[in-house]
């Protein structure tokens, strides 16, 4: 079987979600058509199987620009035309969904379209309900060319689905077999994300949240990642890494006590399940995708606003013995819903499911 995986760009998790479906169905046939960001790396092919193949698309791009995305529609049509014998065509976030479904039907191939949102732009609360209702309309007028919307977890399918467009869900998941992170240090606190420092993850709040405890010797937290809005992560004690390797993650994740997310939406962030295999609480705002892995109270807290933010920390310093009950559970829960291997033999499924029609 051939697989045709389409993408914007390979920024943050949709490069890590990729590359798992890559590895973890390597008797399919794989070819990657993707355009770049500046968060791309380098060598992104030597980060797949040898055998994969890649096509680069020059002209995509992120933000609606309709002169460059004609060019992007006409760019892409050419490698599909050549490929149209593949099995499945797997379009990955917004831009490339929908440029990709108007790509497939004018070429006949809507049958063959899975389309994962990872976090649909509709979502947005970066920008006016204006311009979120143009995302929608377009959502819904993509949907009507065919192909399945598969979202990342459940509550992203119920944003497609009260948005009347039809749409199933697939848990994303990670392999978690490495030994749980261990800190019980209760001299320090060490809150830390993993993410982009972008507008969707909100890192003014998050800077928010440490300068509140700018003052406390025992609280320190770190940003694992990089991005254009890094100039809004200026506490004092707050430590940038930078992007690192997956080693280097994993070490980071397993040396902070609560992972903290402050995004506005969300698809299902791996880097919160990587936390959760770590064995660290969440402490997350109350979002799509953060909805699905946060019990109350079980594994970690969802909250609204910095106020409640500040009282969970507050309360998880003075309480050892919660922080790490609530760190084991998220491991368990990471290991019962969100394995790597559940979520591949699912898109098998869709994928050969597909190819017989």
């Amino acid at each position: 079987m051939k697989v045709v995986h389409v993408v914007e760009s390979f920024s943050a998790g949709v490069l890590d979600f990729i590359r798992s479906l890559v590895e973890g169905i390597p008797d399919f046939e794989h070819t990657i058509i993707h355009g770049t960001r500046e968060d791309t790396p380098y060598n992104v092919g030597a980060l797949f199987p040898d055998e994969t193949g890649f096509h680069l698309w020059k002209h995509a791009g992120r933000e609606i620009r309709p002169l460059r995305d004609v060019m992007a529609l006409a760019e892409l049509m050419a490698p599909l035309r050549r490929m149209r014998n593949s099995d499945v065509v797997h379009l990955h976030s917004s831009k490339a969904g929908f440029i990709g479904r108007v790509a497939c039907s004018m070429l006949g191939l809507q049958q063959k379209v899975v389309y994962s949102p990872n976090g649909a732009a509709f979502m947005r609360r970066d920008v006016s309900s204006a311009k979120s209702g143009i995302y929608k309309r377009l959502e819904q007028f993509a949907a009507r060319l065919g192909g399945r919307v598969v979202c990342s977890c459940r509550s992203e399918q119920e944003e497609f689905l009260k948005a009347g467009i039809p749409a199933m869900s697939i848990n994303n998941g990670i392999c978690c077999s490495g030994a749980q992170g261990g800190r019980s240090d209760p001299r320090t606190l060490v809150i830390g994300t993993a993410n982009r420092i972008t507008a969707q993850k909100n890192p003014a709040l998050f800077n928010e949240i440490a300068r509140h405890f700018s003052g406390d010797a025992v609280c320190s937290f770190v940003w694992i990642g990089d991005g254009e809005m890094r100039d809004k992560v200026t506490s004092p004690n707050i430590r940038k890494t930078g992007w690192v390797s997956m080693e280097k993650l994993d070490e980071l994740l397993g040396s902070i006590d609560i992972y903290l997310s402050t995004a506005l939406w969300e698809g299902l962030p791996l880097s919160a399940l990587y936390a959760m295999c770590a064995g660290k609480p969440m402490l997350l705002s109350n979002c799509t995708g953060h909805r699905d892995i946060v019990r109350s109270g079980v594994n970690g807290y969802l909250f609204e606003d910095l106020d409640e933010a500040v009282a969970h920390i507050s309360k998880l310093k003075q309480d050892r013995e919660l922080l790490a009950a609530l760190g084991q559970r998220s491991r368990d829960i990471v290991m019962k819903e969100f394995s790597l291997d559940k979520m591949i033999e699912q898109y098998r499924a869709l994928y050969k499911a597909l190819a017989a029609l």
